[in-house]
């Protein structure tokens, strides 16, 4: 793509790039992927499970540049990670909506 074209053949001899790949909130671009600054068509990104996500999978999430330069849809694959059951504390209890990284578990404590 580097070599001394015309500029209407620039386009035809370096073909079409996708836009960056999509970003998502439970995984990021590998860093592979992030050092690239051209997409062809049909070169596949691989994701990373942020910190508090873990894969549910043997695969990681991919996005595939399509002939039409988007992307394929990331599939969700990284779910948050959880933190287990709290103990109820000694003349209390633990209430909590979910036990996922996260979330907020309210003691309350027994009366007297």
């Amino acid at each position: 793509c580097f070599q001394k074209l015309k500029p209407s053949k620039f386009a035809s001899f370096c073909g079409s790039s996708c836009p960056k790949p999509p970003s998502v909130p439970f995984a990021a671009i590998s860093p592979e992927a992030q050092r690239q600054n051209f997409y062809a068509v049909n070169t596949t990104v691989r994701y990373i499970c942020r910190p508090a996500f873990e894969n549910t999978t043997d695969q990681p999430p991919t996005s595939t540049c399509l002939d039409d330069l988007t992307w394929t849809e990331v599939p969700v694959l990284c779910q948050r990670k959880s933190c287990g059951i709290p103990a109820n504390p000694e003349h209390g209890q633990v209430t909590l909506k979910d036990r996922l990284l996260g979330a907020i578990a309210h003691v309350v404590c027994d009366r007297g």
